[in-house]
Parts: C-alpha cells; sequence; structure tokens
C-alpha cells in the first residue's frame, strides 16, 4: 500500500499534527493558483460619460418661456472648437442621406457660432461640461449639463458658449445629405 503524504504525515506525527502537515503541503498548490487569478483592486470614480448616458433627457424651454424670433443673433462665429467626425452611415430609407455621429470639445470661453438647422436636423448630448445656448424660440438662455440633450429640428437656430472653467464635450448626431 502507498501512503499519499498526508496519510504518512499523520501516522509520523501521530494524530492532530497530520492536520497541520497538510496545509503546511497544500500552501504551494493555494500560492500556484492565487497566481492564476488576476483581481483587480483598484478602486476608480464613476465613470462620467457613462452617468450622461444613463441620466440622458432632453431639455426643452419652457412653456411660458417660448416665443418664435425671441432671438436672431448669438455668438458669431466657431471659437475654440475642435470637431471630429466618429462615424457616417447611409439611411436605407433614403440613400441621398447620411447620419453623421461627432464628438465636438469646446475650450472653455469657446463658442460654436450661430446657425439655423433647416438643412440638417438632429440632435446633440451633453457628455461632460456645460454649455450655454442661444435658441431663436426661447426668450431664455438655456444651460445644458452632462446629461442634457438639445433638440435641433428644422425651425431651430441657436448658438453655443462655454462660460466654464473646464473643456465641454458634446455628441452630436444629425442627418444630412449625403456627399
Amino acid at each position: 500500500m502507498v501512503l499519499g503524504a498526508p496519510a504518512l504525515a499523520e501516522r509520523s506525527l501521530g494524530e492532530g499534527r497530520g492536520e497541520m502537515m497538510r496545509l503546511l503541503l497544500l500552501a504551494p498548490a493555494v500560492g500556484c493558483l492565487a497566481a492564476c487569478i488576476s483581481v483587480n483592486a483598484e478602486v476608480t470614480a464613476p465613470d462620467a460619460a457613462l452617468a450622461a448616458i444613463n441620466t440622458a433627457r432632453m431639455l426643452e424651454c419652457p412653456a411660458a418661456r417660448t416665443q418664435a424670433h425671441a432671438h436672431t443673433t448669438g455668438e458669431p462665429a466657431n471659437v475654440g472648437v475642435a470637431g471630429e467626425t466618429l462615424g457616417v452611415i447611409p439611411l436605407a430609407s433614403d440613400p441621398t442621406r447620411v447620419v453623421r455621429l461627432r464628438r465636438l470639445t469646446i475650450a472653455p470661453g469657446g463658442a460654436i457660432g450661430w446657425h439655423d438647422h433647416g438643412a440638417v436636423q438632429g440632435m446633440a448630448l451633453m457628455v461632460s461640461g456645460e454649455m450655454v445656448e442661444t435658441r431663436n424660440s426661447c426668450l431664455d438662455r438655456m444651460i445644458y449639463r452632462a446629461g442634457d440633450v438639445a433638440r435641433e429640428d428644422a425651425d431651430t437656430a441657436h448658438s453655443w458658449r462655454n462660460e466654464s472653467d473646464a473643456p465641454a464635450v458634446v455628441l452630436t448626431a444629425h442627418v444630412l445629405l449625403a456627399q
């Protein structure tokens, strides 16, 4: 009969000491298994972009403050704006049009000049930072923060300004003519 190490240890060390020997012999195996397991114990702050997406909501001018032609001008030009096209896909229902997704980063003090959406409609999601919008249909300037969505329909004309000390990041999705 071949005795394994635990049984041999128990026989040679007496009762009770065999358990200790078993644990000593298992320790290297446990160490080897632990080396195979990767544990990320790093604690990170919640992802602000994901929070903005999870709490996204359309920001509208209060009904009592809505008025046609409330503003006809705003910021004169784009300043401090970096834009990157993330993707363009054709509309299956209308091959003459595409949907474009862009990321805009607006520096502190930067602005998106007055423009209308007669030809290009879509939406804008504030991912981070803060922007102030002057809109043709609202008496008040509206403040957009992470998670706020701006409607940019055919009747919209507006401009934006980053009045904060931090960059603002906005995702825009627009339907436009294919090039």
